[in-house]
């Protein structure tokens, strides 16, 4: 009879959860704003801060590089099996860490779905402060994205320092 390494099980739902979750969370997200809100509507959820309106971005990030979407595809296959090379060659037990690659990968793969299905990513967050300043729209699988990158930043600047030899 075999024992379960419980430690290497806890080690990979860390990793698997957040970007099972995500991936769902976001095409969910993207699948309810575009079914339920009209092209060019804008819905204010908090005045003078937070809208939903849908976009669809062609190009990469703020819309660079429009219409190279194969390239993206192909471009976020191989940051998603990066991800996991990453992940598989790690340290496991670390948390956050896996929790932070998790995210990255989620977002990753929310994006990439879009791009195959939809030839380019939905996005539908607005944020803006008053009219003086206006973020670029974005969608989960962006902010999964980018939480996930600040995770590990701020993971790698409290990690224990290892003792060379």
């Amino acid at each position: 009879m075999t024992t379960v390494n419980q430690p290497h099980i806890k080690n990979t739902l860390t990793f698997v959860i957040p970007a099972v979750c995500g991936v769902i969370i976001d095409i969910l997200s993207k699948w309810f704003v575009f079914s339920q809100v009209k092209a060019y509507e804008t819905i204010t959820l908090i005045p003078g801060l937070l809208n939903i309106v849908r976009s669809e971005n062609k190009g990469v990030v703020f819309g660079i590089l429009p219409g190279k979407t194969n390239a993206f595809i192909i471009l976020s296959a191989i940051a998603i099996i990066a991800i996991v090379c990453i992940y598989l060659w790690s340290d496991r037990s670390v948390t956050k860490s896996n929790v932070a690659l998790g995210m990255v990968l989620a977002g990753a793969a929310g994006n990439l779905w879009d791009r195959i299905w939809f030839r380019g990513v939905r996005d539908f967050i607005d944020i803006h402060l008053g009219n003086a300043y206006h973020w670029p729209t974005f969608n989960i699988a962006d902010s999964l994205i980018c939480i996930g990158v600040f995770l590990m930043a701020i993971t790698s600047f409290f990690a224990p320092r290892r003792e060379q030899t």
